[in-house]
């Protein structure tokens, strides 16, 4: 089912992309490549989008 223009992706992918990138910021914090500041600043940037 392809969404016709104008209609918003289905709830379902945009959720799994969310999950996706906030499993690899947290992969980055926990890494020690970002700091306390980075991965708050990017995880309620990646939360806005929502």
């Amino acid at each position: 089912l392809a969404a016709s223009p104008g209609t918003p992706a289905p709830a379902a992918d945009d959720h799994d992309a969310l999950l996706r990138r906030l499993r690899e910021l947290g992969q980055l914090y926990e890494a020690g490549i970002l700091t306390d500041d980075e991965f708050s600043t990017a995880k309620q940037a990646i939360l806005k989008r929502m």
